[in-house]
């Protein structure tokens, strides 16, 4: 014979759950860091024993102008929470000098729902996702490191050329978005 025993649903909140774990809570927080359009709370969370951390961020939405973009040593995993997001991701080209910068010519866009994710390969340029038709939120995963040590140039690259990309984002006629 089984006991069915009621129990009540808890706020989740430092105190109540550090027997368990460890709550990761955002409002009222600074960001470690932020651009035009988005605010990132960076390594919130250490998995794999601190291989790998845990980002939280808050982007705007609309299609911001894109200047530059960043890319991980490993793969990195967008997973949208709230809303709808557009993940801006390019391969590399190297500029006159023989620097390699992401390229814009080559970039993509991609809608992400809450219920996918994208995980990117280690090395793909990206830019911090935006919301497709407003504020949105995700959480990202990957390797530890701090924004400073990506590139040795701050973490955020300008294109090649100098470009800059906007994505509108309008609907196609199938109702799917394409990102021109």
């Amino acid at each position: 014979m089984s006991i069915l025993r009621e129990i009540e649903a808890e706020a989740l909140r430092p105190e109540t759950v550090a027997e368990f774990g460890r709550a990761l809570v955002f409002e009222g927080r600074p960001a470690s860091s932020a651009g035009e359009w988005w605010r990132c709370w960076e390594g919130c969370a250490g998995l794999s024993e601190g291989r790998q951390w845990v980002g939280f961020v808050r982007v705007d939405g609309e299609s911001p102008e894109i200047r530059e973009m960043e890319r991980e040593p490993g793969t990195e995993i967008v997973i949208p929470v709230e809303g709808e997001l557009v993940q801006v991701v390019s391969n590399g080209t190297r500029d006159p000098s023989g620097v390699e910068r992401p390229d814009a010519r080559g970039a993509r866009a991609f809608v992400l729902k809450p219920g996918t994710a994208l995980v990117m390969a280690p090395g793909v340029w990206h830019a911090a996702a935006f919301g497709l038709r407003g504020p949105a939120s995700y959480f990202y995963v990957a390797e530890r490191r701090k924004a400073e040590d990506s590139e040795d140039r701050g973490g955020w690259v300008e294109f090649a050329d100098r470009f800059r990309l906007v994505c509108p984002c309008r609907p196609t006629t199938r109702g799917e978005f394409d990102g021109r």
